[in-house]
């Protein structure tokens, strides 16, 4: 496995990325070698990118596929302040960054998110034609109901505390209520035509199997799979 570390300008802010790519089979034929993409997105704020190298990027490579891993604006060593219209947003920066790699087959991109970073994969992989697949584990179906719970504010400065995320002072549990009504799973659900497979857990105290379950029925797609 070959190891790229990246660091991705978006506007004034530097995202932190780590792109994993399969060992060279044949080293004659160097140039001519591309691969199909997996891009996870992370949540809130998920696992680094070295953190990821024996999780999925070992098992993706092995299978001849490339694996690119990053952290969020204002997530850990990517600069900034968080906000989930801009990790929205980034997605699409961080995806014509890698189309142009040499080694990146750019008609054969997929998406793995989970939690969090499955509701922004989902909404992504509505909008971006590029996108070709699409995988999330017990993503967040509904993201507006995340700002009603009356743990979001503990939650927002935990994750302040430990130094893992950094968020604007502003009251974040409004900002956010408005931002995810424009990225929404359950909003989009109906639009989502490309080939989805989504893998759902029954202990989420949050987020209920049955969620799960009413998110994969809207889907539109004629190849999907639930699990």
């Amino acid at each position: 496995m070959r190891i790229e570390r990246k660091r991705i300008k978006i506007r004034t802010e530097m995202l932190h990325g780590i792109l994993y790519l399969p060992d060279l089979q044949d080293p004659k034929n160097k140039n001519n070698v591309s691969y199909p993409l997996v891009i996870r997105i992370n949540g809130m704020p998920g696992k680094s990118p070295e953190e990821d190298e024996q999780r999925f990027a070992r098992h993706f490579t092995e299978k001849g596929l490339a694996y690119f891993i990053y952290d969020h604006q204002g997530v850990r060593d990517s600069t900034g302040i968080f906000s989930y219209y801009d990790a929205q947003s980034n997605m699409e920066k961080v995806i014509d960054e890698l189309v142009h790699h040499p080694k990146i087959n750019s008609t054969k991109i997929g998406l793995l998110g989970e939690s969090f970073g499955g509701a922004m994969a989902f909404c992504n992989a509505v909008r971006d034609s590029r996108i070709r697949c699409l995988t999330v584990r017990s993503p967040v179906f509904d993201t507006e109901i995340i700002p009603k719970n009356p743990l979001f504010k503990f939650f927002i400065r935990a994750l302040t505390r430990n130094k893992e995320m950094r968020f604007p002072e502003v009251d974040y549990k409004e900002a956010y209520a408005e931002q995810t009504k424009q990225f929404n799973p359950k909003r989009l659900a109906n639009n989502l035509t490309k080939p989805f497979y989504l893998i759902a857990g029954n202990k989420d105290v949050l987020f209920p199997e049955h969620g799960f379950h009413q998110l994969f029925n809207k889907v539109s797609s004629k190849d999907k799979k639930i699990e």
